[in-house]
């Protein structure tokens, strides 16, 4: 079993939801550090533009859902850019790739 630091996780991530994005008719896909330290993705849609805030972990573990005062500052951040807020929480397994598939949170 390999082992990869916590930065190379959270990269792993971020290029899987940066794929799906494109794959599923978005643009103008980009990594954005986030105002709070943490990275998020923009991307362009035709319904909406959104900033999304990944959070990744390796199998068998699972992402923890946002807690109430980081969904706060995440919303703040889309809104100061005119975007909807979501968080992505993916598991991969060592070799980082995709377990099971991306699941989306909208935050409102």
């Amino acid at each position: 079993m390999q082992t990869s630091k916590p930065s190379e996780i959270a990269q792993a991530g971020e290029k899987l939801v940066e794929k799906w994005l494109s794959e599923n008719g978005f643009i103008n896909v980009i990594s954005n550090a986030g105002e709070s330290g943490s990275d998020a993705i923009e991307a362009n849609g035709s319904i909406e533009n959104i900033l999304v805030h990944v959070r990744t972990h390796v199998q068998p573990f699972r992402p923890v859902r946002v807690i109430e005062e980081e969904r706060n500052k995440i919303k703040a951040s889309a809104e100061s850019l005119g975007r909807k807020a979501y968080v992505a929480y993916v598991v991969i397994d060592n070799d980082k790739n995709v377990v099971g598939e991306i699941s989306w949170e909208r935050l409102s």
